[in-house]
Parts: structure tokens; sequence; C-alpha cells
């Protein structure tokens, strides 16, 4: 298959893979390689929301998202970024508090869902998924869109779940808007939100 990136053919030895690239991954081990984790940490209504990709550097990548394809990539990102977190923050210790991860409107509409595919990579340690726990009412696009308009035209989120302590994924954040709604309306509930992740931070 041909690699998005570099636009190479390549014919994979799967002896010499240990798991990590598969036969029809769109993304060759060289240029996996050279995407680089660079951690980043916002606070965002009191809780650390982590991103481990510049945007500038990824952007190609995270935009496949609304290709066929893009799953594929997404979860070689997320499997990347899940396999950093968990050995830099010793997040396999979590264990003794039961932690449930919610994508952010993690509804199928077209191809898949691009945080449950998010989602998945980080729960295959120490967390546990929720799928379709945290719908929108209101599908609205925020990709290009002012602060103002994110703001005047929320994603109306509705959690029905009853979990202890959660965390939330998505694949990008930008203002924040929609990690403090979705924070918003899950503790009203009295659900514990914990942490933030998503891919990357598109704040300069």
């Amino acid at each position: 298959m041909k690699c998005i990136i570099c636009a190479r053919f390549k014919f994979w030895d799967l002896k010499t893979i240990k798991g990590t690239i598969f036969l029809f991954d769109p993304i060759c081990q060289k240029c996996l390689e050279n995407i680089k984790i660079t951690p980043r940490m916002r606070v965002i209504d009191g809780i650390s929301v982590y991103s481990f990709y510049r945007y500038d550097e990824v952007s190609m990548l995270i935009g496949s998202k609304y290709s066929i394809f893009g799953s594929r990539v997404l979860k070689i990102l997320a499997k990347k970024a899940s396999e950093y977190f968990f050995e830099s923050h010793n997040a396999h210790l979590w264990g003794k508090n039961e932690i449930y991860g919610l994508g952010i409107d993690d509804c199928i509409r077209s191809y898949y869902s691009h945080s449950a595919v998010i989602l998945k990579e980080f729960c295959k340690y120490t967390f546990k998924p929720s799928y379709g726990a945290l719908k929108a009412k209101n599908i609205v696009h925020y990709a290009g869109k002012t602060l103002q308009y994110r703001q005047n035209n929320p994603r109306n989120f509705i959690y029905k779940k009853d979990f202890k302590n959660v965390f939330i994924v998505d694949d990008i954040i930008t203002t924040g808007t929609t990690i403090k709604e979705a924070k918003k309306v899950i503790e009203k509930t009295g659900t514990n939100v914990l942490f933030g992740i998503v891919l990357c931070d598109a704040k300069n």
C-alpha cells in the first residue's frame, strides 16, 4: 500500500513489524517514526487536557478523518499517543479507581466515529470505554469557525450514564469550548471529569 506521507509503495515484511504497523496501514514505519510526540497540557475549566502532536505537523493526517481510510490513520496516531501517555504518566497504576472514557459525540455519521477510534486505543490498558454515552443534539461543525460562533452554537450534549469517574476524548482542541460544554453537562449528573485527551492542540 502507498504511504500517504512519503507516497512510496511499501510491501511489508510482517515478521519484522512487531505489532506496530500492519499490512494495509496507510503510514509506513519510517514516516511513523518521524512523527514526533510533542506533549502539551492545557487547563480547561479546571481539568488538564493532554495533547500529543503539533497540529501544524499532523494537520494533513488529522484531516483524513473525513475519508474512509481516516480511521486507520487516527488509529495509528492514537496508538502511538496512548503508549506515550501510559508510560509517561504511569497510568497503568490508575487501575484501582474505575475510570471510564467518553468519546465526544462518538456517533457514526459518516463511515466511522473518529473519537471512538481514539477512545478505543486509550482504553486498551487500564481505562474502560463507554461508547455513545455523550451525544450532541446539535450537529454543528466548528472547523474554521470563530470563538463567538462556537459559543453561539453549542453542541447541546446529552449524557445519561452514572459513572463515578470519567475522562473525555476528542481529536483536536482549539478554543476549549467543546471540552467545557461536555464537562459541564457530565458534572450535572454527579460524575467527576478527571481529565481530557486529544490528539493535538490547534492553539499556537
